[in-house]
């Protein structure tokens, strides 16, 4: 198996002829060897046979010590782990706390780090870690510097497109906290959460 395997990627790394790094040729030149490699069908044939397989990791980054590994009851829980996080930070933060099943945390991921006053998120990065580590649920959260943690426009529309998207792949999104110096915003708290 192995070496038939070999042998099929030999062809195919035979048939893809190396740029060359001719830095003397002329652009004639150039154009005549991309000419004859596109008029070679039989190279192209062995391309168009395979599909790239790839397999995906979900790296840890570092940890957040706390001891025993929380579940989540109500946002101050959620504050509590992130505040440290999010307070010091100068410019907007948006991170996904995912859940298993009992509400207990088993991951943080950073989503996207912004501006002072945004930070740009769409639902594909925010399932993405969600979906690898098999979470039942996440709670999303984000720090507002300049202090104040009334939501923005955008915070009640990304609240309402995740809160879809996670009915669909059966990821139930439970919260979207702002963290802020002077309070904090629960989206769950208010009954905004969609």
């Amino acid at each position: 198996m192995h070496q038939k395997r070999a042998a099929q990627n030999r062809n195919l790394f035979a048939a893809v002829e190396p740029e060359t790094n001719d830095n003397s040729a002329t652009l004639a030149e150039l154009t005549d060897r991309k000419n004859h490699r596109s008029a070679n069908h039989s190279d192209r044939g062995i391309l168009d046979k395979y599909i790239p397989v790839y397999h995906i990791e979900l790296v840890r980054e570092r940890t957040i010590p706390i001891e025993p590994r929380p579940a989540i009851h109500n946002p101050d829980d959620i504050v509590a782990i992130l505040q440290d996080e999010l307070l010091k930070a100068d410019r907007e933060k948006l991170v996904c706390v995912m859940l298993n099943a009992k509400n207990i945390v088993i991951g943080l991921d950073i989503v996207s780090v912004g501006t002072l006053t945004s930070s740009l998120a769409s639902g594909r990065e925010i399932f993405k870690s969600a979906i690898l580590l098999n979470a039942a649920a996440i709670i999303l959260s984000h720090n507002h510097p300049s202090g104040d943690s009334a939501p923005s426009r955008e915070d009640a529309q990304l609240t309402e497109r995740i809160s879809k998207a996670g009915e669909i792949l059966g990821i139930k999104l439970l919260d979207h906290i702002i963290i802020a110096e002077q309070g904090n915003y629960s989206f769950s708290q208010a009954g905004r959460l969609p």
